[in-house]
């Protein structure tokens, strides 16, 4: 018999890794461990029966695929999904190392079950019904040692391995974080297919929940009683399977259960807090008592903002991605100049995704007061400071609580703060200040900056570890000025003003640079109007003198500009000088059109700092 590798990788000593390889060697004693790769994978006829056989699988995996697909063809690696016994239905990923992958038979249509490919991620996992790292020489056969591989196993409600995912790379490409994401990406993939259930579920969190953060899930039957479960109900509830399935829900929760978010008991009495979740077309019949009056909406952040435009043909593919990311369990991250529409593509994220039922709660990262942003982020209980509200606050954290947390501008996060947000993100958990207490935390997360993060980390004012915790899904909204329909767009939003633009103004807005985009574009168009109400067309004359001049600078250092002041809008000699700096900040503001951003650059000022001033 060969003998198995020793355990002390680049990564350090692996124990209980060790054991699970060690017994995996053992079972496979009797292959040859200089058995080539299979060069005969399953017909393509054959490999379609069986990806029809699993067509559910494939339709619930298809985000994470897609999601997990982007990340390894960036890193130059492979992600597999294989049905329960071990056969490859799909892949996606690096081309350069799928075709490194196929020399060992690493495909669709190959079966990797530990009897035929000896000690594997895919076959090993399927073995053990746990995730698995299998790197370089720890696989058994020698051909497969090229490879670095993570392997985990999507349940169903009831316990069966339904099939598993993979990531595989290069040996000399082993990353720690890599076995997390993979399980994370399979359990999501679990998630979704019993969210797919014609079942009542109880989606709820216990006090300290699960690291991972995920959503504990029940099935519930007509009398109750529990008819499937997720990994993170499991954890909650410190049981099995075997023995949560057909018993009833209440001898394992206590208290009502309602479609809203209630407190709710473990057996032994530990807090937990849930809500019914009853599929459409189903009478929203309580479990165990009726329901309290749902309550009104929580007030929006923004109470003025108006119902959301319509997805267009440029915004509608990043909209799939994002919510298909978000559903996934990944943080989205949307990147675009100022104006681009980063809020509201934000908000459609949080209407189409599984978070919709929750609050939105958008955050300015460069609005909020810096000697205030700890407090109004994690909340605080009562005195923890001199001025704090007798009763304490929540903070906007646990304000996004079972919805979607919109973080905006976030390059201009304090590197202080970056640090305690972090820790939140990575624990879903926040400590209020004054609390000893951890309070745990479910939310999707959305971020946008019209900055480079990837600079600011090179230039030591981001984290790079927060820039990849919030990157999951990055995505970049074109500027306006890109767009291939430009002059028709323009002209049907001046339409839906109930406006005609003549051909010449058309092309004029057009050729138009936008430094301002959709948010400069629209101040325009609205202006025009309350200019020309009437039924003529508007002629190329009669728009704003700007257009068509050149942009102002772009974001970056030495770009200030001293503000222009018309003859009679002059600051009288001898004002305070609180007051000509008030006045400066008018006539930038009224020069860049309101455009925030525009008129810091021209005063010279960071963004934040001109969001102090003018509250």
């Amino acid at each position: 018999m060969q003998t198995p590798p020793s355990i002390h990788l680049t990564m350090g000593p692996r124990p209980q890794a060790a054991t699970r390889i060690h017994q995996s060697w053992a079972r496979c004693a009797d292959l040859d461990p200089a058995l080539l790769a299979d060069p005969n994978p399953l017909p393509r006829a054959d490999l379609d029966v069986r990806r029809e056989a699993h067509r559910h699988l494939l339709h619930a995996a298809e985000p994470s695929l897609e999601a997990l697909g982007a990340l390894a063809d960036a890193a130059h690696n492979v992600v597999l999904l294989a049905d329960a016994s071990g056969l490859i239905l799909h892949e996606r990923g690096s081309r350069s190392f799928q075709d490194k992958a196929r020399r060992v038979a690493l495909q669709p249509g190959v079966s990797w079950a530990e009897p035929l490919r000896g000690t594997n991620a895919i076959g090993t996992a399927l073995h053990d019904g746990r995730a698995v790292r299998i790197h370089g020489a720890e696989h058994f056969l020698a051909c497969n040692s090229i490879l670095s591989c993570h392997a985990a196993p999507i349940f169903s409600a009831t316990g069966e391995i339904l099939g598993i995912l993979d990531l595989s790379g290069p040996a000399d490409d082993m990353r720690d974080y890599v076995l997390a994401l993979v399980q994370r990406m399979a359990r999501g993939i679990a998630d979704q297919l019993l969210g797919e259930s014609p079942l009542r579920r109880l989606d709820f969190r216990l006090g300290q929940g699960p690291e991972n953060g995920g959503h504990a899930l029940l099935l519930l039957d007509d009398d109750a009683r529990i008819a499937g479960a997720n990994e993170a109900a499991l954890h909650a509830l410190d049981a099995d399977w075997e023995r949560l399935i057909g018993t009833p829900c209440a001898q394992w929760i206590d208290g009502p259960l309602h479609t809203r978010d209630a407190p709710l008991h473990r057996h032994d009495g530990r807090p937990l807090t849930g809500r019914l979740i009853v599929p459409p077309r189903m009478p929203a019949r309580p479990a165990s008592a009726p329901p309290a009056p749902r309550p009104a909406p929580s007030a929006s952040l923004h109470p003025e903002a108006r119902p959301l435009p319509a997805p267009d043909a440029v915004s509608a593919p990043l909209l799939d991605q994002a919510v298909r990311a978000l559903d996934a369990g990944l943080a989205v991250l949307l990147c675009g100049e100022t104006g681009t529409g980063k809020e509201v593509l934000s908000r459609h994220i949080h209407a189409r995704s599984t978070w919709r039922d929750g609050p939105f709660v958008a955050i300015n990262c460069a609005a909020l007061p810096e000697h205030l942003i700890e407090s109004e982020l994690f909340g605080y209980e009562p005195g923890a400071f001199t001025g704090a509200r007798r009763e304490g606050a929540r903070g906007l954290l646990r304000q996004a609580q079972g919805g979607v947390l919109f973080l905006d501008e976030i390059g201009d996060m304090p590197l202080a703060l970056q640090t305690r947000l972090l820790r939140v993100l990575q624990e879903r958990e926040v400590q209020p200040l004054g609390s000893d207490k951890r309070v745990p935390l479910s939310f999707g997360l959305v971020s946008a900056s019209h900055q480079n993060l990837k600079a600011l980390v090179a230039q030591g004012r981001f984290r790079a570890d927060l820039y990849y915790r919030l990157q999951d899904m990055p995505l970049q909204l074109p500027p306006l000025r890109d767009r291939p329909d430009l002059a028709a767009f323009i002209d049907e939003a001046y339409r839906a003003l109930g406006g005609r633009l003549a051909a010449d103004a058309r092309h004029a807005l057009a050729r138009h640079d936008w430094p301002g985009n959709y948010r400069e574009l629209f101040s325009v168009l609205r202006r025009l109007r309350c200019q020309h109400p009437g039924p003529v067309p508007v002629m190329a004359g009669s728009l704003p003198v700007d257009i068509g001049q050149p942009a102002a600078p772009a974001d970056g250092p030495g770009h200030a500009a001293e503000p222009d002041h018309p003859p009679d809008a002059r600051p009288n000699p001898g004002t305070g000088l609180r007051a000509l700096e008030r006045h400066a900040i008018e006539q930038a503001l009224q020069a860049c059109q309101g455009n925030v951003s525009r008129a810091a650059r021209r005063l010279g000022i960071h963004r934040s700092t001109l969001y102090r001033k003018l509250k």
